[in-house]
């Protein structure tokens, strides 16, 4: 048989995909096409199945015969689709390994017993699990939950997980109740057979202290076991004392239950009570096998049980836990927790400071002021402790005054300064006590802090709190050796309603050197729009070049403006645009073409261009290409193009209220009325109106018998999408002078439906002048 042809469009490559997704792995040509795969594919490319099993065989591939195809029903389509990421899609081969969740599924949306579903599916030529191993009664809804682990189908060749069945047996609700918990268990494990799928034997026969066992810790969710995670040595060592078993009669159990990854190495022979205290370091956090913070965790137990850390480590060693040889404190307090805790001066996480780092002079410092001890103190401690690079801070009592100083939020709290006192924490604390950069600078130094960045050359001589808040980013502070950003004098000018210029002669007379330089003389209420994203105030910065077109559309959009003043100012700005503002640009963006308010919105149409290109002397084509560099949605002219003769009264037609100006009628929403509006203003006959409107793209329906004159009469009536009634036509009568019988008349020339009734044929009595 020759090699089926290759593909020749997307829709051959659609259905000859084994997925159909229209990209490889093909279909087989030495395998026959399944019925399964002309039915998914026929509703995939919206086809007749015959059609595509036609195509099929056109392209040499073995396909199922018409009889096969002519027994398919609504159901076996309902059996095919398979709901995936909450899009529809179609069972394929990669579908395999869930077949039997599919098969309840589809069982539930058609009442059908899964077995005969499962023969079904077999026969329309997809693999499909034995009809015997599924039930022949249509499952219950809680089923499809029962049969899916983390949000995923149950696979149907691997022993269902042993914690999804404690999970669907809500274990951990009733754990307080051993037996009770076993016959949830047992019970979901009896309702996973009876559908089909694979319970290991070592489950089956679980009981009550193995539910113990691998329920995780009592009364913690926190430590609940999971097969993909590694076992915590301190788990089997906590359960083995519990359970009075060896640890590694634990580990032998839980590797039968399916845990592979086990604490490596030999486990102790026993567990003592006392030993729990022992690896449990805080709520939730237990001493790992290999922990980078044991000493912190001796230090930690040290002082809630008294015991010696040396003591603490040799029980800890024993029961197998990796605790390197070093020299330790004879004894520890809990004033030694909070002196090795560096979250103070290291970050507002739990951080332990290693004995082997320098430690941060604000640490010292905030500890000292917390122990309510002089510094010299704390230092001696630590190096007691087995610090040995404590930094030499000269002894004083740390007061409130101080701690505000070494506080980076400058209120005394935590974080503090850890050894660099940056330049911009300098200026807020000089603004703050009203003392110069300089008197701030050395009061630092006399804390013991030898880092202090200040500029080169002279410092003001005074600051106050808008020079600290020019220092201030959403990170920290500014760089003295960095380039000042110009979105932060730009964010800063807006908040303060001042120029960029005049915010970056400031930075420059605070020290900062690289400042960008050029920036407009006046403030501009839009700036920080025209720099953030979409234009959204405290969406991301846009960079510094490249922006494009589009952008500068979007915030011309937001702040009401025209796109043109928004390129010249983020040009101003030292923003690098994608295109060239030009002069005429004005113009072409404003609605009059008179480069004023009100703008264009969001794209052009053929009224605003045909004004446009009279008020320019430039052709349709060029003001339509210049509003798609402007970021304008492309706007498609008529494929007749309006004669130059025409362009005055074409722009007349094209505008809402016939005047020549904007606003412009909409695709679609040009009417009769307004063909006799512009009937009127442009002296013609609706039907040359018509006429014209339909070359410039814009279809109304015309009556042959149709006059200017109806206008009045049109407009006296509710609008072309309200429902009007005789009330209304005897109403538009009188307001036009015209008998109803005559205003019936010329209605139904217009083609309105009119109720057939003997209408008066006098005209109203003049009313009284309004």
């Amino acid at each position: 048989m020759p090699h089926p042809a290759l593909p020749r469009d997307d829709h051959d490559r659609l259905i000859t995909s084994r997925l159909l997704d229209a990209e490889a792995p093909w279909l087989d040509p030495d395998e026959p096409v399944t019925p399964g795969h002309v039915l998914c594919a026929a509703q995939k490319s919206d086809s007749d199945p015959a059609a595509v099993r036609s195509r099929l065989a056109e392209l040499g591939y073995r396909v199922p015969s018409p009889e096969q195809l002519a027994t398919a029903t609504e159901d076996d389509l309902q059996l095919l689709k398979l709901m995936r990421y909450r899009s529809e899609s179609w069972l394929g081969p990669e579908d395999s390994v869930f077949l039997r969740h599919h098969l309840l599924r589809a069982a539930d949306d058609l009442k059908r017993p899964p077995a005969e579903l499962a023969a079904r599916l077999a026969g329309l030529g997809l693999p499909s699990p034995p009809p015997e191993s599924l039930p022949g009664w249509v499952p219950e809804y809680g089923d499809l939950t029962l049969t899916r682990y983390e949000d995923r189908p149950l696979p149907d060749d691997v022993p269902v997980p042993v914690h999804h069945i404690l999970q669907e047996a809500g274990y951990w609700e009733v754990e307080d109740d051993p037996q009770r918990a076993l016959r949830e268990v047992v019970s979901v494990c009896e309702r996973l057979v009876e559908l089909g799928y694979r319970v290991d034997p070592v489950v089956l026969a679980m009981d009550a202290e193995d539910l113990t066992l691998l329920g995780g810790n009592p009364g913690d969710e926190h430590y609940r076991l999971h097969l993909d995670r590694p076992v915590p040595l301190p788990y089997v060592l906590r359960l083995a004392q519990g359970l009075d078993r060896t640890p590694d009669d634990i580990a032998a159990r839980l590797h039968a239950f399916g845990h592979r990854l086990l604490p490596e190495g030999p486990l102790p022979r026993s567990v003592e009570p006392g030993d729990l205290d022992l690896f449990e370091r805080g709520w939730r956090t237990l001493l790992a096998r290999n922990d980078p913070d044991w000493f912190a965790h001796l230090v930690v137990v040290g002082a809630r049980t008294g015991r010696a850390p040396a003591d603490i480590a040799d029980r800890l060693r024993s029961l197998g836990f990796t605790i390197p040889e070093a020299e330790l404190p004879a004894g520890v307090s809990s004033d030694d927790v909070g002196l090795i805790d560096g979250r103070p001066a290291v970050s507002g996480e739990t951080v332990w400071l290693p004995r082997t780092e320098p430690v941060p002079v604000g640490h010292v410092l905030f500890s000292a002021h917390a122990r309510g001890t002089g510094t010299a103190a704390v230092v001696t401690r630590m190096r007691e402790l087995g610090y040995t690079r404590v930094p030499d801070v000269p002894d004083r009592n740390v007061t409130d005054d101080d701690l505000r100083l070494i506080s980076t939020a400058g209120d005394g709290s935590a974080p503090v300064l850890a050894d660099t006192v940056p330049y911009g924490r300098v200026v807020g604390a000089a603004a703050v006590s009203g003392a110069g950069p300089e008197e701030t600078a050395a009061r630092y130094r006399g804390l013991g802090y030898t880092d202090v960045v200040l500029p080169d050359g002279p410092l003001p001589a005074s600051v106050d709190g808008r020079d600290a808040l020019l220092t201030v980013t959403g990170t920290g502070w500014l760089a003295l050796d960095e380039a000042v950003p110009v979105p932060h004098v730009v964010a800063r000018a807006h908040a303060e309603g001042a120029a960029p210029a005049e915010v970056a002669r400031r930075l420059r007379t605070l020290g900062y050197r690289d400042v960008p330089s050029g920036l407009p003389e006046t403030p501009h209420p839009g700036d920080l729009a025209m720099i953030s994203r979409d234009g959204r105030r405290g969406a991301p910065y846009v960079p510094l070049t490249g922006v494009t077109a589009g952008h500068v559309r979007c915030v011309a959009d937001v702040l009401e403006g025209s796109a043109h003043d928004v390129a010249l100012r983020m040009l101003d700005l030292g923003y690098a645009l994608e295109f060239t503002p030009h002069p005429d640009d004005a113009v072409v963006v404003s609605l009059n073409a008179d480069g004023r308010a009100p703008w264009l919105g969001r794209g052009g149409n053929l009224g605003h261009v045909l004004l446009v290109a009279k008020a320019l002397g430039r052709t349709p084509e060029e003001v339509v290409a210049r509003l798609a560099e402007l970021g304008y949605e492309k706007y498609g002219l008529p494929g007749t193009a309006a004669g130059d003769e025409d362009t005055d009264d074409d722009i007349v037609l094209l505008s809402e209220n016939a005047d020549g100006r904007g606003p412009w009628i909409r695709q679609w929403s040009a009417d009769l009325g307004h063909v006799l509006r512009a009937a009127r203003a442009t002296g013609r006959t609706p039907q040359e109106v018509g006429a014209r409107m339909a070359l410039l793209g814009h279809h109304v329906h015309v009556p042959s018998q149709a006059l200017a004159s109806d206008l009045d009469l049109v407009e006296a009536l509710p609008g072309p999408h309200r429902p009007w009634g005789t009330g209304d036509l005897l109403a538009a009568a009188s307001r036009t002078g015209r008998s109803p019988a005559d205003a019936a008349a010329r209605l139904r020339v217009l083609g309105k439906e009119v109720a057939d009734l003997d209408y008066p044929t006098r005209r109203p009595a003049p009313g009284p002048a309004r």
